[in-house]
């Protein structure tokens, strides 16, 4: 192996819960610090720096997908009434089952066993992960000051990998008092905003990075999102930290009209009114839905952005068509393989579908997705792409571009990202 070279194996990020620590355990002056686990790939150190140091922007990050375990483990130790009021039972509506709720966070001794059910590894089910949610939201739900720090904890880990400005995402009703995922009950979104609003703007005076929001409707609470689409138009102008766009989310069953109309209407009619009103849409479509879903939700629900898109990667004509109309693709690698949105009989990351899309031109960035859930970062999302996927230097700056044009910005704050990024590689040349 090359003196300047370090092995990095698959997988890596399972070790530690990366998105906290993979920026700041490795000390990059040794090349022999490794991590060792199943299938080997060379890395370059030059290219670990690069990487680590480059400025960098997200856009498709979910908030309540990025809790850290240890905090809510905590939160619980320091209060255990809230262990007492915790649901014996979720119900989970996509597999029409029940969790037992308590008694599996009761059973964790340690934190490492309660990471283990906030975490999502090798089920390749979008299902499973969505199950993760249904662990750790009941213990925030309601906790106006425990969302508020973790909000602001959000910020510090960013601004740790050099993310200079992200969209973070969110349903501020399955943070609110009282929701679930499958029930019908009322709930009050707009307090919850207000504690995320206020941990992210305090993240951002801290550490000097810039942070909006996108609100979600959750795809089995069509209850939400009307009201979703009036808090994020009563929202839009409240900066800094304003909230930028919206999105759905937790499964893309409300495309089907005739499987699921009663998932489907209240959605379509929601999102046409966010069109009346000119609110920006990014969409969950194509991640592990049928590929029409993605033209759905350009044509129908006026998406210019969307998370995932996977399954159009063998659609040549559906891909010219998001060519055309210059539809921005949220890919997330890890997340892609642990949903099983990247179906494959061998697992050959340049054969990804994120690379066909690069190779035919289309609008594509990385993203980490829910690094929490996941246990990964945007940094490693990028490792990936070059380590794995075979991409270079050049075109991990393409992709880096594609996601500042695509931003839910002006041009005005648009160009102050480039400029940053521009000194940035103009630096490496010196």
């Amino acid at each position: 192996m090359p003196s300047n070279s370090i092995d990095i194996e698959d997988n890596a990020e399972e070790v530690h819960f990366h998105y906290v620590h993979e920026d700041t355990d490795v000390d990059l002056s040794h090349s022999d610090e490794v991590v060792k686990l199943n299938q080997k790939w060379q890395y370059d150190l030059d290219m670990e720096h690069f990487l680590r140091r480059l400025p960098k922007v997200e856009l498709h990050v979910h908030l309540d997908g990025s809790f850290d375990p240890a905090i809510l483990l905590s939160n619980l130790k320091i209060n255990p009434e809230k262990m007492d009021s915790l649901p014996h039972e979720e119900f989970l509506p996509w597999d029409q089952t029940t969790f037992m709720l308590r008694s599996a966070v009761e059973a964790c001794e340690t934190l490492e066993e309660f990471k283990d059910l906030c975490t999502c590894r090798g089920k390749r089910s979008l299902h499973s992960m969505l199950t993760c949610f249904a662990v750790f939201t009941p213990i925030v739900r309601g906790d106006l000051d425990l969302i508020e720090t973790l909000a602001f904890d959000f910020a510090k880990r960013q601004a740790s990998q050099n993310v200079v400005y992200s969209e973070v995402r969110y349903s501020p009703h399955l943070l609110a008092e009282g929701s679930t995922f499958g029930g019908t009950e009322s709930c009050f979104p707009g307090p919850v905003v207000d504690a995320v609003t206020r941990g992210l703007r305090r993240g951002e005076k801290e550490y000097g990075i810039i942070i909006n929001q996108i609100l979600c409707c959750i795809a089995w609470r069509p209850d939400w999102a009307r009201e979703i689409v009036d808090l994020a138009h009563e929202r839009k102008n409240n900066t800094p930290c304003a909230i930028v766009g919206i999105d759905i989310a937790a499964g893309e069953e409300h495309f089907d009209k005739n499987a699921y109309p009663h998932l489907h209407d209240p959605h379509y009619e929601a999102f046409q009114r966010a069109q009346e009103l000119s609110l920006n849409v990014t969409m969950h479509a194509g991640e592990v839905g049928d590929a029409s879903f993605v033209r759905k939700a350009v044509e129908e629900y006026g998406a210019t952005r969307i998370g995932h898109g996977y399954q159009i990667a063998n659609k040549l004509h559906t891909m010219e068509e998001m060519k055309l109309k210059n539809i921005h693709f949220e890919t997330c690698p890890t997340s892609s393989e642990e949903t099983g949105g990247w179906t494959y009989s061998r697992k050959e990351w340049k054969k990804h579908p994120a690379v066909d899309m690069l190779r035919h031109g289309l609008n594509v960035g990385f993203n980490s997705d829910d690094p929490a859930v996941f246990d990964t970062s945007l940094t490693w999302q990028y490792r990936v792409a070059v380590g794995k996927m075979g991409l270079t230097k050049k075109c991990i700056l393409k992709s880096l571009e594609n996601s500042v044009n695509s931003a839910f910005l002006s041009n005005e704050e648009k160009a102050s990202l480039r400029i940053r990024i521009n000194e940035y590689v103009e630096e490496l040349k010196n």
